[in-house]
């Protein structure tokens, strides 16, 4: 049974007492799960155990009932392996938090129980071990706090950022707007785990300040106003940060106050001082919002950067599952974080291009750097574990192993010849090489003090030979060794058996050294007083003789002194080594970044088509320009043949285009298309294009597909509002913004008002990059209002009652609603379609009535003219019908060549003396 153990979650007679102390616990949130340790397995109970069976193990199958009467409780028992994966879906997938329970007293003193362990997101280090023991850890683990400041007329929002794993503290203090625009570029940039604000702060602001953490994905924590006191925070500093003037007081960042408020609830939530291994070991910086691109929550989802539970196991749906080739784990871990954190500096995007470029031309080079890293272990946890005595020596040889691999990766990386050579020999070579000489102490010490002939047998012992008192202990256990199997032989003489055959001699921990002989030929120890009979198994009889007794607890009392200097010895080399934890997160920050370039190379190198070099350019150049461009995660979807797109958007001429087309069509993977674009090419990565300009964006920010919140209470109008808000807030004229259905959630005339106002005022007003996904065709009458405006739209051919889209985009307005011919692929019964139909039509001229009695404004001129365009379509249709039939009704076989042209300039004449607008349009486009 999934989960369940061979024991029974409790002895009955204990069952009372549990539930009562169960009973006694203080009530917690719905996304805590208390467990509890019963040494061979653990339980969970109540509420928790229905959580753990339902959502864990998709089974009820594993949950008992325990108690008496109308008080019995639903319980869960797990078996270690079982705790361990579920610990790590709880925390790590599902963002719960874990309390763990265990017993002072053992079975019999259930009223003993005490917290002994408790975890969160962003809180993992009582965790550790389980988690990370046999896995990577693939992503950075942090916590944010957050103080709004009491400041008239601004909000000011005191921050901090602490990344225990990396031993980093980041603060700053920032003006933000009402939807704390910079509070979620932040989040996005950072990446936290879990969020702490102040509890009972019921004003506006803290309500904006929650949801936009929660919209973020990220977990919240309430704690006590008292808790964001600085009283100590100077002192705890002290102890904490590496800082050459051992005061902390004289840091610039101590002077933010509000941040330092943030700061002090980090150290007392995380119990960061408890830990003696992190006193003198953290860094403060502070945090710089414009280093990075300016992303909000909305475009990280709709350009489905991270993954998400949705995707299962095709990981190329997300952008960091398809660019992630990293062979080590902190270039996993560092891959996440650059992909939330696109640089502005354009010199910094053009040295990572440079590295790509090199590798991406060099195939060789780029799989012999790949084979070489995958190597490698993750030093930023190896130095950890040595941080906080926790490292063994086969810790210690891992990286002893390593550093001496360094030198093959140093030689590959040597071999490049082309034009960036000197920049790989900056980047890496030269400080890898440099690192491998900080090392050769390290190799001197593990070469001289470990016996590394015995790694091949698994065994990580120091060498006998390193100590006079360890050298002397292993001879004379060499010498009391090479007795015992003459002992052997004494007793297969003694017994008429055949030594190694019927009677073998074995160890083990409990006995030590013994003989052993099957159940067969047991029946010759009987009444032999030289023998000792241990115990009697299926798999034979184990015993001992009075001499075989005496060398195994000679050679057991020699052991135990042997590991005892062993074990004193192996902590000084441990201590010593411990010495070397800068150069192994150092070692690790230059492979996750070599790890990282390689990765862009391999995905760029390995496309369906070959990813292009963008062309990078300042803010101010205002332009994207992208030829053939594709979508990187759907182009490598199985039975997908992606057609590609161009786009030229530039400040002056054409920064706001309107998209329309069916449904279907390819509008919204267009825009989302060129967004991912100019992400990947500003975190240093090759783009899925034949050709590509790109002036560097401060933001790309989006209104995307919003879904109803209804346990927040918003709606689906509502939270496009709140995102479109923002993006009006925050939004610059070097910002790139995507829109895709904006005004759905409302009706037709107010959604329709709402979309004209929001594209004039970014078209006008904030003059920003914008791609507008819309399927308010009124709405393109703004390109006749606004010069940088342009329509462009998808594709799509009607031919009788099949509909074929072309995804194609193409210059000018779709006036037409393929809305019905969607309802007849899917086999809608005729009458609603032949009903729909004419409604339509009503509805078209109840619209254009209207306009005609209102026609003093912009919007009304647009229903009106929408409406002229839809009118000289159908017209335009007719008139090319009775145009072909014409031409199709001409006697060419009895015409000369001259008169057959003659008769069809004379149609085409009269075609045109019709002047009918879509007609001429049309001519014009194709000429």
């Amino acid at each position: 049974m999934a989960g369940q153990t061979s024991q029974e979650v409790l002895d009955v007679p204990y069952e009372q007492t549990f539930l009562t102390y169960l009973g006694s616990l203080p009530e917690k949130s719905e996304t805590t799960i208390r467990v509890f340790d019963r040494t061979e397995y653990y339980t969970v109970h109540g509420s928790d155990a229905t959580f753990i069976a339902k959502e864990i193990f998709k089974t009820m199958n594993v949950v008992r009932q325990i108690g008496s009467g109308g008080k019995k409780v639903p319980s869960v028992a797990l078996s270690k392996v079982r705790f361990e994966s579920t610990i790590r879906e709880l925390l790590l997938v599902r963002q719960y938090r874990v309390e763990l329970y265990r017993n002072k007293g053992g079975k019999g003193t259930l009223q003993s129980w005490f917290l002994a362990g408790k975890a969160s997101p962003g809180n993992l280090q009582q965790f550790e071990e389980i988690l990370f023991g046999n896995n990577e850890m693939s992503a950075s683990v942090g916590v944010m706090a957050f103080k709004l400041a009491a400041d008239a007329g601004q909000k000011t929002v005191g921050v901090a950022y602490v990344d225990i794993a990396e031993r980093k503290i980041a603060v700053c203090e920032i003006v933000d707007n009402d939807h704390f625009s910079n509070v979620e570029a932040m989040l996005v940039q950072l990446g936290p785990k879990e969020c702490i604000v102040q509890a009972n702060d019921q004003s506006p602001d803290a309500g904006n300040l929650r949801e936009v953490i929660q919209r973020s994905g990220i977990m919240v924590t309430e704690k006590k106003k008292g808790d964001f006191s600085t009283v100590d925070v100077v002192q705890d500093l002290n102890r904490l940060l590496k800082i050459n003037s051992g005061n902390s007081s004289t840091l610039p960042e101590v002077d933010l106050n509000h941040a330092m408020s943030c700061v002090a609830v980090i150290i007392k939530y995380l119990e960061i001082l408890s830990d003696d291994s992190n006193f003198g070991r953290f860094h403060i910086s502070t945090i710089d919002l414009n280093q990075y691109m300016k992303l909000d929550a909305a475009a990280v989802r709709a350009l489905s950067l991270l993954p998400s539970s949705a995707d299962g196991a095709n990981k190329s749906v997300s952008l960091l599952g398809l660019l992630n080739k990293c062979r080590t784990p902190q270039g996993k871990r560092l891959l996440g974080q650059w992909i939330k954190q696109p640089l502005l500096d354009e010199k910094k995007i053009e040295e990572r291009l440079n590295v790509v470029e090199t590798f991406f031309n060099n195939v060789v080079l780029r799989q012999t750097v790949q084979e070489e890293l995958k190597k490698f272990p993750d030093f930023s946890r190896m130095a950890k574990k040595f941080q906080k005595n926790r490292a063994t020596l086969q810790d210690c040889v891992r990286v002893y192993q390593a550093v001496g691999r360094l030198q093959e990766l140093v030689i590959s990386l040597d071999e490049c010849q082309d034009n960036h050579r000197p920049l790989i020999n900056e980047l890496f070579v030269a400080p890898l090489q440099e690192l491998k000489d900080d090392f050769s102490k390290y190799v001197e010490l593990v070469e001289t003090t470990i016996d590394l002939d015995q790694i091949e047998n698994h065994e990580f012992l120091i060498r006998p030979s390193f100590d006079e008192g360890l050298q002397e202990c292993r001879e004379n256990m060499d010498q009391v060794q090479r007795k015992i199997p003459r002992q052997l032989d004494k007793a297969a003489n003694e017994l008429g058996l055949e030594a190694g055959k019927t009677i073998k001699l074995e160890t083990n921990s409990q006995f030590g050294y013994y003989f052993r002989v099957t159940r067969k030929e047991e029946k010759k120890l009987r009444g032999n007083k030289k023998f000792t009979t241990l115990d009697t198994r299926k798999d034979g009889v184990r015993f001992t003789s009075s001499v075989l007794r005496q060398l195994n607890d000679e050679f057991q009392a020699l052991k135990a002194t042997y590991d005892d200097v062993q074990s004193k010895l192996a902590n000084e080399v441990i201590k010593i080594a411990s010495g070397y934890c800068e150069p192994m997160q150092i070692l690790s920050d230059s492979l996750a970044k070599l790890d990282v370039l390689i990765s862009f190379s391999h995905v760029a190198a390995s496309a369906p088509i070959p990813y292009c070099r963008p062309k990078i350019f300042p803010a101010e150049h205002g332009s994207v320009i992208l030829s053939a461009v594709r979508h990187p995660c759907l182009e490598v979807q199985d039975e997908i043949a992606f057609i590609p797109n161009d786009v030229t958007l530039n400040r002056d001429e054409q920064s706001f285009l309107i998209i329309t087309g069916p449904n279907m069509g390819g509008k919204s993977t267009y825009i989302r298309s060129i967004s991912v674009a100019v992400l990947m090419a500003q975190i240093g990565c090759f783009v899925p294009c034949e050709a590509a300009e790109i002036s560097i964006k401060d933001a790309i920010l989006a209104r995307v597909g919003s879904a109803d919140s209804q346990l927040k209470g918003v709606s689906t109008f509502m939270s496009e509002m709140l995102e479109t808000a923002s993006i009006l807030r925050s939004a610059t004229e070097n910002s790139l913004i995507i829109i895709d259905e904006l005004g759905r959630g409302t009706s037709t005339y107010d959604g329709f008002g709402l979309a004209w106002a929001i594209s004039e005022f970014i078209s006008t007003r904030i003059k920003a990059l914008c791609l507008f996904a819309t399927h308010f065709h009124e709405l393109t009458a703004l390109a006749d209002a606004v010069p940088s405006v342009k329509n462009y739209h998808v594709t799509a051919m009607t031919t009788g009652d099949t509909l074929t889209l072309l995804y194609r985009i193409k210059k000018g307005v779709c006036d037409q609603s393929f809305g019905i011919h969607v309802a007849e692929l899917t086999n809608f019964p005729r009458k609603v379609i032949e009903f729909a139909k004419r409604k339509a039509e009503e509805l078209e001229d109840f619209q254009g009535q209207t306009a005609e009695d209102n026609n003093d404004s912009n919007e009304n001129q647009a229903i009106l003219s929408s409406k002229k365009r839809r009118m000289d379509k159908k017209e335009g249709d007719n008139l090319i019908q009775e145009f072909l039939q014409n031409v199709a009704s001409i006697p060419i076989d009895n015409l000369s060549d001259d008169q057959v042209s003659t008769k069809v300039l004379d149609l085409k004449n009269a075609l045109l003396e019709k002047n009918n607008s879509y007609i001429n349009d049309m001519l014009t486009r194709n000429t």
